[in-house]
């Protein structure tokens, strides 16, 4: 009944990771962008863009058995009355680790074989694993849309995760230490800051993969086979749906938190995220066509359809945000869109929120740690005491801020030399030149090595000016290193900023405040080698 599955996973977050039913032949189906559909069939994954063939990947070969190597050199070599002997005990070996030439030669009849043999006899014995589940892994998280990976299980354990542009391979994992079959994978976090993947297995076994660990741990284990397998984006949890009809969540450490007991067989599982309510709920369907949300434990919504659902997806359709579309086992295509008003029965909510707080005191659904109950109760003494509270932020950030500047012209006024005193490295002088009458005038900077021996390297020179009086278009230059002897001469332009009505320098700019910082900086030290302090010439009008 469960044989075939298939995902519907697009970056633009349009839908979600429900299962259905496909045809023959058809593994899995994942969406990696708007205009691209990934295709799993057999070991390989076949993309389209804009309904059409575009690439197709195949996951890494395994070796094959030592015993079917053998087998095929010594096919090759006997005589055609001793082949079908050999051909017998390649079917003495499992069907899944046989390589795919090996499969078709078994089922070939005996008059067919020694042809078969003869052509394919310089072909690799290699055999590749099936690929069981699909689904995709967000790259960055700042864009709206961001591009995604494409995650893929094999029934060896393997998981692969492929780029979205040359569709190459740049994360390769196991399921555990041992071989086993994934049936069901929840992806969450991005690629390129860290990521888990939740695995479940044909065996009861669900699986914990991170970014950082190249193989996963078993964090719980059940009795019964999956139909659904949720992980929770806001607290974190594993939610599981069994055909033993129970609804199940768990912390990422295996610890059960709570259970629902579900009135018939559920079939699909789907999460729901409403982020303008803060909301992520679970959408279960259920045999016999009822379909139920659950927020955490409780029941908030339920409906029923004419018959049984079995695949779900929610998200963008048309024009509408909140839109969740469902496919019947009878072939029927349902959607029913989200009111902008809804609120899940907000008296239900409200009662529900009530209820919630007044169990925290006692039990609450999720063990807090210590350093997240510390950081609840600040948040409530500051949402107290907000204006006392707001009051002193202030004060130690100006107070900040002040010292940060004390201490940053003390380092100027400190250096303010036209030769540099560091002992430590070699001296450097420094002389400036202002050439012009304004309002465009050009400074001219000599730095001159006079150490005898030392060469001057890895220095920056950095001017500052107040900008409602002068422009400088570059203040910043990297200079080369400096022989001794050997000056070397640099120059700014410097722009005065004039009155834009009457063309004539501003009323604040003074022969006290006409300045303009000139400090000489050392790679890895912040206190400047050499600080001097240029008075500009007064400009003239720019008529």
């Amino acid at each position: 009944m469960f044989g075939f599955s298939v995902f519907f996973v697009v970056i633009s977050n349009v839908f979600s990771e429900p299962r259905s039913y496909l045809p023959s032949g058809l593994s899995y189906v994942t969406v990696l962008a708007s205009a691209v559909i990934a295709v799993a069939i057999s070991e390989s994954v076949l993309f389209y863009r804009n309904l059409k063939p575009y690439y197709k990947y195949t996951v890494p070969g395994l070796e094959a058995e030592e015993l079917e190597g053998d087998l095929w050199r010594k096919l090759a070599t006997v005589r055609v009355e001793q082949q079908p002997a050999l051909v017998e005990e390649l079917k003495t070996i499992a069907r899944p680790k046989l390589s795919r030439k090996s499969q078709k030669l078994i089922q070939l009849p005996q008059e067919e074989q020694n042809d078969f043999i003869i052509k394919y006899t310089d072909a690799t014995v290699m055999h590749h694993a099936n690929i069981v589940a699909l689904s995709c892994l967000q790259r960055i998280s700042s864009d709206a849309n961001p591009p995604s990976h494409l995650v893929v299980a094999t029934d060896n354990g393997d998981i692969y995760v492929l780029e979205p542009q040359s569709f190459g391979l740049i994360y390769q994992a196991k399921t555990c230490a041992y071989e086993t079959v994934p049936s069901m994978m929840a992806v969450h976090g991005t690629f390129e800051t860290d990521f888990c993947i939740v695995i479940a297995t044909r065996y009861g076994g669900v699986y914990l993969l991170r970014k950082s660990i190249k193989e996963g741990q078993e964090i719980f284990k059940i009795s019964h086979p999956f139909t659904g397998l949720m992980l929770l984006p806001v607290d974190q949890t594993i939610t599981v749906c069994a055909m033993d009809c129970r609804l199940v969540c768990y912390s990422k450490k295996g610890k059960q938190l709570y259970v629902n007991k579900l009135a018939s067989l559920p079939v699909c599982m789907i999460p729901i995220s409403l982020p303008h309510l803060g909301l992520t709920l679970c959408c279960v369907a259920l045999e016999g066509g009822l379909v139920q949300l659950y927020l955490q434990r409780f029941l908030v919504n339920e409906f029923h359809m004419v018959s049984t659902i079995g695949a779900m997806c929610f998200g963008h359709t048309g024009h509408e945000d909140y839109v969740l579309n469902m496919v019947s086992v009878d072939g029927e295509i349902f959607v029913k869109i989200l009111r902008r008003t809804a609120g899940f029965d907000p008296n239900e909510l409200m009662a529900l929120k009530e209820n919630l707080d007044k169990k925290i005191k006692v039990e609450s659904i999720l063990e807090k740690s210590k350093k997240s109950s510390i950081f609840v109760e600040q948040a409530a003494r500051e949402k107290q005491n907000a204006k006392a509270t707001y009051g002193a932020f202030q004060a130690e950030l100006w107070r900040l801020r002040y010292v940060a500047a004390r201490a940053t012209v003390d380092a100027i006024n400190s250096s303010e030399s036209t030769i540099s005193g560091d002992i430590t490295h070699a001296p450097v002088k420094l002389s400036a030149e202002v050439c012009g009458v304004g309002p465009e005038f050009r400074l001219y900077l000599t730095i001159q090595n006079m150490s005898s021996y030392k060469m001057a390297s890895n220095l920056t020179v950095l001017l500052h000016a107040d900008r409602r009086h002068y422009t400088i278009a570059k203040s910043l230059a990297k200079l080369p290193s400096i022989l001794p002897g050997v000056p070397l001469k640099i120059d700014f332009e410097v722009i005065a900023v004039l009155d834009p009505i009457d063309k004539l320098p501003p009323h604040t700019l003074t022969p006290d405040n006409s300045q303009i910082r000139v400090m000489l900086l050392k790679a890895r030290q912040a206190k400047p080698l050499i600080a001097a302090v240029i008075a500009m010439p007064q400009s003239e009008a720019n008529f």
